[in-house]
């Protein structure tokens, strides 16, 4: 933790670090009230570190970059980033165009609704492989059924077919 009147660039001007006063004007001035013990040990020195069982604000369980943290994040960021995907394919959440209304609170009135039925679409969806009635589940397929080609290609050019056929 850096103190705020440290460094460079000072948010505030303290009388104990002489470099924060007379930089700015608008700069707001620190009064530090002494104690018995001195000055506080932020104001002794340029920062302080803690260690993680002081209670940082900013704790996290999984430190930052190693190879739990890694593994965590980015499990949970491809689902944040497939169900964007899903929402914008199948719902186009991305045109705002198509909600034909005015107004910001208006415009993510009906955005929080068609995230809601993507949502429910996809439980829809995974509620279908669910095993029932004895029946094995099934897997969902997101492939296209293959179509015949003689059912689309014009005759003569697949060998065996004919421009009757």
């Amino acid at each position: 933790m850096l103190c705020p009147a440290a460094g460079t660039h000072p948010t505030v001007a303290c009388p104990v670090k002489r470099r924060s006063l007379g930089r700015t004007p608008r700069l707001p001035l620190i009064d530090v009230t002494p104690t018995p013990a001195g000055t506080p040990a932020v104001c002794r020195r340029e920062s302080l570190t803690f260690t993680r069982d002081i209670g940082i604000r900013h704790w996290q369980e999984l430190d930052h970059g190693l190879a739990p943290w890694v593994h965590h994040h980015f499990r949970l960021r491809n689902r944040v980033e497939h169900f964007n995907g899903y929402a914008k394919n199948h719902e186009a959440i991305e045109r705002s165009r198509t909600r034909r209304i005015r107004g910001i609170a208006a415009q993510s009135l009906l955005l929080s609704f068609q995230i809601t039925h993507a949502n429910h679409r996809k439980r829809a969806s995974w509620l279908d492989t669910l095993q029932t009635d004895g029946l094995p589940a099934r897997r969902p397929s997101n492939r296209h059924k293959l179509k015949n080609p003689r059912d689309w290609t014009p005759g003569g050019y697949l060998s065996g077919t004919t421009s009757e056929n």
